[in-house]
């Protein structure tokens, strides 16, 4: 057989799993072990492992043996390897690996059986680089949104975006529309690639950020990018004065639309990447100054939303005019006839099992860039965001909304945190810290009048705490980037940091306590600090056993301890951490200023609060805790009317799946974790009451929570979405507890299509 032997062979159809147990006799083929006779073969090509001696004092050369391997090939039965001392199961295992045709990245799969690259492409006429018509121009254009869609959505750049062979070699693209889209398109994905990879919120399933060796065109900047976009357009908006046929001009038309969509789209990209300046924050009683990341001012997102806009007025214009470009062959993979291969980038693909890529639909895809620009303008709201409850509370709602898209995500981090430590760029995060914490419980040493204020021990006593502690609440923004599933799993994670987190609140209350009993007219200093972490770190507990029932991770039996543990436990410290505070407020208030008092010995009227959040939140939370008391009851009344399966014994402990659900609760002091033996006393407690009693209860639960929320003016849509909820479970318990269904053992469902965290109760018959 005439082959080089130092090439690996096909042996797919020989090989498969080894039997190294059936004690056969091996064959005494010894698979690539050179003779060692003379020779002047190269020293760093001998095979190492036989024992003859260190490599370096050995000369070896290759032998062929090819005719003598498929010699011994022949004997052996389809499935069967060779078993030698030399040649375990994990050789084999490799082998199958090597050889199989299924990890080879050049495997055909009946596809091209020579990839075009740009070079045969032009040379066999399959794409023109000059006088493309108006129709082809908006199917490659199409096609290639199409492909970095696909690209955003977790595909690999080179089985996406790079198929497009225009992209290979722009600068022997003569045509000038076609050339000028090629240039925006490389720099569009280099500063999305530049976003994603600034803010770190992404996992493998979510992108992939190899960019396979492509320079992405560097040598041109956006803006120049932008003009070449400008001109084209410009050159075609001549050419359809020119044109007399109505369908040519409405080609030409949509032909321009897409080109200024493209401008539109980077000039935006632009806009919010944040730029160098020059930056100085106050820090204590010093200014510090550095080069910092900044993002763009309120007045200049003002104008990126205008931009926004214009592109996506020109996404209604593209979404009608698809037919107008070249459709992709029923036949092929390829997302457009002409300029584009999706083999041609196959042997840049690691060594293992190829992914099948399929490039989205065209109008699915302006569909997403509609959707993306929505997403983008919501962003940009931001701004507007001065401190660090509302931005917290604007992450969250932003994930829950737009949660799949990884660049608006990665946009709103880059916007808030463009460096780590700075709040858009112009602030430092532990100011935004304080002014927080002055804002939910107003700390004496954080208030300019009280003598805490000018101690020096006391100052530097607060800025460590925030300076060390920083990270864990930017942390908070972090996971909110990050996608639904992924979020619980760092939320866990993160939970041990407010153990210390809390260890260090409660040492800094009792110190600037003790600072303030020296001074006349002392305020108390205690749980201030501590209240306020609290009140994070129980937001973090429930949103992370609310989110096991947003992605499904608990069995229906399951529910009963985990709305027992919000009802009891979390949502009533939530409430009671808000009312503390809330109190405290009031009560500075009250307290004498200063200033006044010297002219004046009566006491000041106290100043109505005007548009705290305090009030909302707890009515908020009193409603979530209802909710969770309903469900908790309901679920009492199921089990004891036997509704709801139970697993076998056998395969069941509910104190291990008990333990496993809290065990991120286990390092924190406060709340003290809940043991189960707890859990079982209250079960054995709840069930001992009758059904219709428990399904009444909940009844009660669930009405009290849409009172609350129905109390509160202008509800936003979470809230309308909950009291339906509420009703409708409301309906339910009422129906229960006159005994509807009371002989029937059919499970209820719970039907999670209305919330996500409460599902409307629903007994069948």
């Amino acid at each position: 057989m005439d082959s080089n032997p130092l090439e690996p062979q096909d042996l797919s159809n020989t090989a498969a799993q080894s039997n190294l147990d059936d004690g056969e006799e091996s064959s005494p083929l010894e698979v690539g072990i050179p003779v060692i006779p003379s020779g002047d073969g190269p020293p760093d090509l001998a095979f190492l492992g036989n024992g003859a001696g260190p490599p370096e004092m050995i000369q070896r050369e290759w032998k062929e043996i090819t005719k003598e391997f498929f010699g011994c090939v022949k004997e052996l039965k389809l499935g069967e390897l060779i078993h030698d001392n030399m040649f375990g199961l994990f050789d084999a295992m490799s082998a199958i690996e090597m050889m199989d045709p299924k990890m080879d990245a050049g495997m055909c799969c009946n596809k091209e059986a020579t990839p075009l690259n740009f070079q045969t492409a032009v040379e066999e006429g399959k794409m023109k680089l000059a006088n493309l018509e108006s129709r082809e121009l908006i199917g490659i254009i199409d096609a290639t949104y199409s492909c970095m869609v696909s690209w955003l959505e977790g595909h690999s750049m080179a089985q996406t975006v790079l198929t497009c062979l225009y992209l290979h070699q722009p600068d022997k693209i003569e045509d000038k529309g076609m050339k000028a889209f090629a240039v925006a398109i490389y720099k569009l994905i280099n500063l999305i690639r530049n976003f994603i990879l600034r803010a770190r919120v992404y996992e493998e399933e979510d992108f992939q950020p190899s960019n396979y060796g492509y320079d992405m065109y560097r040598e041109v900047t956006e803006t120049k990018a932008c003009n070449m976009l400008k001109s084209a357009e410009e050159d075609w908006l001549k050419k359809a004065k020119d044109v007399d046929g109505e369908k040519e001009k409405e080609e030409i038309n949509a032909l321009v639309s897409r080109l200024k969509f493209t401008r539109l789209f980077l000039q935006c990209l632009v806009a919010l990447y944040p730029t160098k300046q020059n930056t100085s924050w106050h820090v204590g009683n010093t200014t510090a100054s550095a080069v910092t990341n900044v993002s763009p001012t309120k007045t200049e997102m003002i104008d990126i939303v205008k931009t926004l806009n214009g592109a996506l007025e020109l996404t209604q214009v593209m979404e009608k005019t698809i037919e107008f470009g070249t459709q992709p062959a029923s036949s092929t993979d390829n997302p457009n006839p002409m300029g584009f291969s999706m083999m041609v980038n196959q042997r840049l693909l690691p060594p293992t099992f190829p992914r099948y890529t399929k490039i989205k639909e065209r109008s699915t895809c302006i569909q997403y860039l509609a959707e993306l620009i929505q997403r983008l303008k919501h962003a940009c709201k931001i701004v507007h965001c001065t401190n660090y409850h509302s931005a917290l509370n604007f992450f969250m709602d932003f994930s829950k909304k737009f949660g799949p898209c990884l660049l608006s995500r990665s946009i709103l981090q880059t916007l808030y945190l463009p460096s780590h430590d700075t709040v858009f760029g112009t602030k430092k995060l532990t100011e935004v810290l304080k002014e927080s914490a002055k804002a939910f419980i107003a700390p004496p040493v954080l208030l300019a009048d009280n003598p805490l204020a000018s101690n020096p021990a006391a100052i530097n006593c607060v800025d460590s705490f925030f300076a060390y502690n920083e990270n864990t609440f930017s942390v908070l923004f972090e996971i909110c980037g990050y996608n639904r599933a992924r979020q619980r799993d760092k939320l866990g994670i993160m939970l041990s940091n407010f153990a210390n987190l809390q260890d260090e609140a409660e040492r800094v209350d009792a110190y600037l306590h003790s600072l303030s009993m020296k001074h006349e007219n002392p305020r108390q200093h205690l749980a201030c600090f501590g209240t306020w972490v609290l009140y994070h770190c129980l937001r973090a507990m429930s949103f992370f056993l609310l989110s096991g029932l947003e992605l499904e991770l608990y069995s229906v039996h399951e529910y009963l301890y985990i709305f027992w543990y919000l009802y009891q436990f979390l949502f009533g410290w939530i409430v009671s951490a808000l009312t503390r505070a809330d109190t405290f407020l009031v009560e500075q208030d009250y307290v004498l200023d200063p200033k006044g008092a010297k002219g004046n010995q009566k006491k000041p009227k106290v100043k109505k609060r005007k548009g705290k959040t305090d009030g909302k939140e707890i009515i908020f939370n009193q409603a979530m805790q209802n909710m969770c008391g309903g469900y908790y009851k309901a679920l009492g009344g199921f089990i004891g009317e036997d509704r709801i399966p139970e697993p076998l014994p056998m395969f069941d402990n509910e104190k291990v799946r008990f333990e496993h659900r809290f065990a991120p609760f286990a390092t924190l002091s406060t709340p003290p974790p809940m043991a189960y033996s707890d859990f079982k006393l209250m079960k054995t407690y709840l069930l001992k009451s009758p059904a219709e009693e428990l399904y009444a209860a909940a009844a009660k639960h669930f009405h009290e929570a849409r009172v609350l929320l129905e109390s509160y003016p202008n509800p936003d849509e979470e809230w309308h979405e909950i009291v339906k909820v509420a009703k409708m479970n409301f309906v339910m318990m009422n129906l229960l507890a006159s005994g509807l269904n009371r002989q029937s053992k059919t499970p209820p469902e719970f039907d999670f299509s209305c919330h996500r965290f409460f599902p409307i109760i629903k007994q069948r018959k």
